[in-house]
């Protein structure tokens, strides 16, 4: 489930996770969406985009969390840790199919 990150009532990006508690967004970056030259640049500027608003990114690769999913959560959660050490950036989470 894709979730719809806007500030103010501004679209900011879409993330394919959202921890709402301390503003993190988490993208599974697969070469079949990611690898072209279009996809690429689209994934580089909703990175910049999210981060521009304060936002943490954490990028995956969905082979990483098949074979190493222990490592990946630990991340994440490692990640949100750090991210909750700062002010939650201003913004809101909209839920899409």
């Amino acid at each position: 489930m894709l979730r719809e990150l806007a500030v103010g009532v501004r679209s900011v990006a879409e993330a394919d996770a959202w921890f709402d508690a301390v503003g993190m967004a988490w993208e599974i970056d697969s070469r079949e969406f990611h690898l072209g030259p279009a996809d690429y640049e689209a994934t580089v500027e909703r990175h910049s985009r999210m981060t521009a608003h304060g936002i943490v990114v954490v990028h995956g690769l969905p082979q990483t969390l098949r074979r190493r999913g222990a490592q990946v959560v630990e991340e994440l959660r490692r990640t949100h840790a750090h991210a909750a050490l700062r002010p939650r950036p201003s913004g809101t989470a909209l839920s899409r199919l």
